[in-house]
């Protein structure tokens, strides 16, 4: 897995309001030529929180991020997102 990949591709997603633009006007262009998995991309594609969180990108970022790009009803993905990351448990914050 990538995971720093991950981490800063959502880093500069939540900093810079040209890249988070970039980002929700077409995910998958944006996610050209990047170092990612196949499984990484998808989930960024759907904002596939639970999956992101599973495979380890960190769970500050992962939440700011989702937040920012999600496409759904924002009070709902607030009342789901803890229960929906809670089965894969406490993050490994080891680097």
């Amino acid at each position: 897995m990538s995971r720093y990949h991950v981490d800063k591709l959502m880093r500069e997603t939540i900093l810079d309001l040209n890249v988070s633009s970039a980002f929700k006007a077409d995910t998958a262009k944006f996610l050209e030529g990047r170092d990612l998995t196949e499984e990484e991309r998808k989930a960024l594609i759907d904002v596939d929180y639970a999956t992101l969180y599973r495979l380890g990108a960190h769970p500050f970022l992962l939440n700011g991020f989702t937040r920012l790009v999600w496409k759904g009803d924002k009070a709902a993905l607030n009342a789901e997102y803890r229960k929906n990351i809670a089965p894969f448990g406490y993050p490994d914050f080891s680097t």
